[in-house]
């Protein structure tokens, strides 16, 4: 008989033991939720004017656009025998950045001619490559200017021979 009341008493405790188990693992996973949730508060709310001011310089409803000239390239491995013809329209906040872009243009040019030029023709007709490549040759002309400046860039024409 007291063998069967330790084994009863064995086996409750082992049953608590599970329930404290799985109450416990889901407390943890709230807890680290909770603490997550805190700590990206806790930085946010210290950074928030900065936060506010980057994500507000871009909400301008003044913008320019400014056109490029064409460039044309010829495709990695074509020898010569392809070329693609792109000319590019750059928007920008405003007007103060034209004469950046003036000012760096044949750098621009030079980086995006080398963008270019190193894709295959394979990779300059898919649709996908051409949108990464948008956002390269964007982050062209951030890159030459230190800050972001372009709020868009479109491909004005793009023929490819």
């Amino acid at each position: 008989m007291a063998e069967e009341e330790k084994s009863e008493k064995k086996e409750l405790t082992g049953r608590k033991g599970l329930n404290f188990l799985r109450v416990g693992k889901y407390f943890l996973i709230v807890l680290i939720i909770l603490s997550q949730a805190l700590v990206a508060y806790k930085i946010v709310d210290s950074n928030y004017e900065d936060i506010y001011s980057y994500v507000n310089d871009f909400s301008e409803e003044e913008t320019v656009i400014h056109q490029m000239e064409e460039l044309i390239v010829n495709p990695s491995g074509t020898n010569g025998q392809r070329f693609l013809v792109v000319e590019i329209s750059i928007e920008f906040p405003n007007e103060s950045f034209i004469p950046r872009f003036e000012k760096y243009k044949q750098q621009i040019k030079h980086h995006m001619n080398e963008s270019l030029s190193a894709r295959t023709v394979n990779q300059l007709v898919t649709f996908e490559e051409r949108e990464n490549l948008r956002r390269e040759l964007a982050g062209i002309v951030d890159s030459t200017f230190g800050e972001r400046s372009v709020r868009n860039l479109y491909y004005t024409k793009y023929v490819m021979q």
